[in-house]
C-alpha cells in the first residue's frame, strides 16, 4: 500500500449543511475543567481538490462531533499530508485522520500524538502486512535466502513495498545496499510482484490482508487483484515473509488534550457507523466496517521504520 493518502471526505452526494456554522445547535453541558480549558476541538482536514468541497464533504462528521461532545468543533484545510502533519505536530489543529504513515511520521517529529481509533475494512480485516513473495519453482523460503538474489520494491515513498521491508531487514544487521545482486523499484505492488513472475527478479515486496481465502489471493490487496484480473495463480508463488500487522488510517489527536475528551471522542467514533453512517463516510471514505480501538503500541511496525529514517 502506497505512501499516497486518501482525502477526509466521503464518496459524493452527502447532503452536507453549511460548514463553518461552528456554534449552531450546542446544549449547554455542565462545565467541567477541561471544557473550561478547550474552547473547541479542530479538526484538520486534506483539501486537495479544494477547500469549499472538502469542507462540505466533512461537514456531516464535524457536525456530529460538535453536538455529541458538545463543543464546538472547527474544520481546519490543509493542502496535503505534508501540511496537515505539519498543523497537527504544531498544535494548530487537536483531531485529524491521517495514514497510517503519516501518524508514524509526525509521531517520530514530536512525540505528541496518539491514535484513538482505526477502521476495519467490509471484510472485518482491521489491518495488512508488508510481504514478501517468490515463485514456487525457486529455492527461497525466507528472508535469509534472498542474499545474492534479485529482488524488486515497490515505490522508495511506499510503507509496505519499502520502508517496512528495509526496516526489518536493517533490524536483523543486514546491510541491504550490498546484500542483494540487483535491487529496483517499481510503480506499484502489481508491478513487482509481475516482474517476480516474468523471473526478471527473485522476489518482491508488496502487501495483503492475509485473510480469507488464499486460492483467492486473500481478502484484500494486490494478489486479490491480480488472480481476479487473471494474471495470477497462487500455487505459483510462496509468502516468504510477513511483517507484523499495520492497521488501518488511524483518527489521531494530540496526545495532550484531556483524557476526558479523548474518551468521548473514542466512543462516539465507536457508535459512528450505527449512528450516523453519512458521519461516519464523511471521516472514512476507505474502509466501511465501523471503528475499533488501536494504541500507539499498534503502530510499532511503522514508528520503527520511521525512526531510521
Amino acid at each position: 500500500m502506497a505512501l499516497a493518502v486518501l482525502a477526509f471526505c466521503a464518496a459524493g452526494g452527502a447532503r452536507a449543511q453549511e460548514p463553518g456554522k461552528a456554534g449552531a445547535g450546542l446544549s449547554e453541558p455542565p462545565q467541567t475543567d477541561w471544557r473550561s480549558q478547550v474552547r473547541s476541538l479542530r479538526i484538520g482536514v486534506l483539501s486537495p481538490g479544494g477547500e469549499e468541497r472538502e469542507l462540505t464533504m466533512a461537514e456531516p462528521f464535524r457536525a456530529h462531533m460538535q453536538e455529541t461532545l458538545g463543543l464546538p468543533v472547527k474544520l481546519v484545510p490543509a493542502r496535503d499530508m505534508r501540511a496537515l502533519i505539519d498543523a497537527i505536530v504544531n498544535g494548530r489543529v487537536d483531531y485529524a485522520r491521517m495514514s497510517a504513515s503519516a501518524f508514524a511520521s509526525g509521531w517520530a517529529l514530536c512525540r505528541c500524538l496518539e491514535p484513538l481509533a482505526a477502521p476495519q475494512a467490509a471484510d472485518g480485516t482491521r489491518d495488512y502486512r508488508a510481504i514478501a513473495v517468490a515463485r514456487t519453482s525457486v529455492a527461497i523460503n525466507r528472508l535469509g535466502d534472498l542474499k545474492g538474489k534479485r529482488v524488486i520494491f515497490s515505490e522508495p515513498g511506499s510503507v509496505s513495498g519499502y520502508m517496512v521491508p528495509i526496516a526489518v531487514l536493517r533490524g536483523q544487521g543486514i546491510d541491504t545496499a550490498h546484500y542483494f545482486s540487483a535491487q529496483n523499484h517499481a510503480e506499484g505492488p502489481q508491478t513487482a510482484i509481475a516482474a517476480m513472475l516474468r523471473g526478471d527478479y527473485d522476489a518482491a515486496f508488496a502487501w495483503s490482508s492475509l485473510a480469507g481465502e488464499r486460492g483467492e489471493g486473500y481478502s484484500l490487496g494486490p494478489l486479490r487483484r491480480m488472480v481476479a484480473q487473471g494474471r495470477l495463480d497462487m500455487d505459483a508463488i510462496r509468502i516468504i515473509w510477513q511483517s507484523d500487522p499495520i492497521p488501518h488510517p488511524p483518527q489521531v489527536v494530540r496526545a495532550n488534550l484531556p483524557e476526558d475528551l479523548k474518551s468521548l471522542i473514542r466512543a462516539a467514533l465507536f457508535d459512528l457507523l450505527a449512528a450516523e453512517p453519512e458521519a461516519y463516510d464523511a471521516t472514512e471514505p476507505a474502509f466501511s466496517g465501523g471503528f475499533v480501538a488501536v494504541t500507539r503500541d499498534s503502530y510499532t511496525v511503522l514508528l520503527h521504520a520511521f525512526a531510521l529514517q
